[in-house]
């Protein structure tokens, strides 16, 4: 049985690794990547590609996410419902705009 490396001789293999593989990036699990160099223009389709298939990110569904509860993974298509805090801070507005409409405007006489 082999001793454990180092950290520093662990560096010091993976340099000379990298070193022998040319410069170029090796193949990373789980990435659809192909191993090699790229122009850029290949790495910006790629990465438009890997961003559109994933449905769960943008500006809306954060939004959605901030202010809706969290789904149920076990029922996907069923309607998520507001948080607490939300309808709370929805209901307090609503009762000072309607407090600001009546005495400012449908009070008088």
């Amino acid at each position: 049985m082999s001793a454990p490396y180092a950290t520093a001789d662990m560096h010091r293999i993976l340099r000379k690794r990298a070193y022998r593989a040319g410069g170029g990036w090796s193949a990373i699990l789980g990435s659809d990547i192909p191993p090699g160099r790229h122009t850029s223009a290949e790495m910006v389709a790629i990465l438009r590609q890997k961003l559109s298939a994933h449905g769960d990110r943008g500006v809306a569904n954060l939004f959605k996410n901030w202010t809706l509860a969290p789904r149920n993974p076990f029922e996907p298509t069923r309607r998520r419902l507001p948080k607490r805090e939300v309808v709370s801070v929805g209901s307090l507005i609503a009762v000072l705009l309607g407090a600001i409409a009546w005495f400012n405007f449908l009070g008088r006489s």
